[in-house]
């Protein structure tokens, strides 16, 4: 699609106003993007924000103790070794307890675009009334793998929080962070990590453990393009649409 371009303002609608005849629309954009992209904007903190997100997530959950209270149970970020060691180490850590960490990261190719694609998005300014269409490269296809670890003294809350941990991913669960919301996650195996021989001074800890997949995209910076044709960097923590 060929886009005549003197200026990206939209109306109210959200509807591209006219480019210059000069320049193919999207060949014009593509050379101001790149103009504009440096080292300090290209850095999206975007696996950051999908651990925060679970760590988040997860943190809300809960357990009805032996006095049918309801108890929260905090979320880690902490690979399998660590956690063990620590509550072998350390005797304040109360559980039930969950513990998260990623795994592996590799390149979804089945999902990429070319990096030549230019992503339109429309913002909405409530200063201004008015929608602005926001510019960016195409995004990177991801599949990242994240372990989530439930660590417990008994099966009674074991088996609660398993329970809602597989109704959270039902059948997905949809990843929110500042630069979208289209990633999925999905529940790829669960397995019982449980550990019955401990020494006689030892408590016995029940372990579930999932294997969480995250179909997602890091973002290129992203840009505002003005009425006068020139372009300014985005906020990326406003929401796009």
């Amino acid at each position: 699609m060929v886009y005549k371009v003197n200026m990206l303002e939209a109306d109210a609608s959200g509807s591209l106003a006219t480019f210059p005849k000069s320049k193919r629309g999207l060949e014009w954009a593509k050379e101001k993007v790149l103009q504009r992209t440096n080292v300090s904007n290209n850095i999206p903190l975007f696996y950051r924000e999908v651990l925060r997100f679970f760590i988040s997530k997860l943190g809300q959950l809960a357990y009805l103790n032996s006095e049918t209270e309801l108890v929260g149970i905090k979320c880690i970020h902490s690979n399998p070794e660590r956690t063990v060691a620590k509550l072998e180490q350390e005797t304040n850590i109360i559980l039930p307890i969950i513990s998260i960490s990623q795994s592996s990261s590799n390149n979804a190719d089945n999902r990429r675009r070319q990096t030549s694609n230019i992503v339109m998005n429309t913002w909405w300014s409530d200063e201004k009334k008015r929608a602005f269409r926001v510019l960016s490269i195409a995004p990177r296809a991801v599949d990242m793998e994240y372990g989530i670890n439930i660590w417990a003294k008994y099966k009674s809350n074991m088996d609660q929080i398993v329970e809602q941990v597989r109704l959270l991913f039902n059948p997905s669960l949809v990843v929110e962070t500042p630069f979208n919301t289209t990633a999925l996650s999905f529940i790829e195996t669960e397995s019982d990590n449980s550990s019955f021989e401990v020494g006689d001074r030892e408590e016995r800890i029940l372990r579930r453990s999932f294997s969480v997949k995250v179909e997602g995209y890091i973002p290129n910076p992203k840009f505002l393009v003005t009425s006068t044709g020139e372009i300014e960097e985005f906020n990326s923590e406003t929401t796009i649409y």
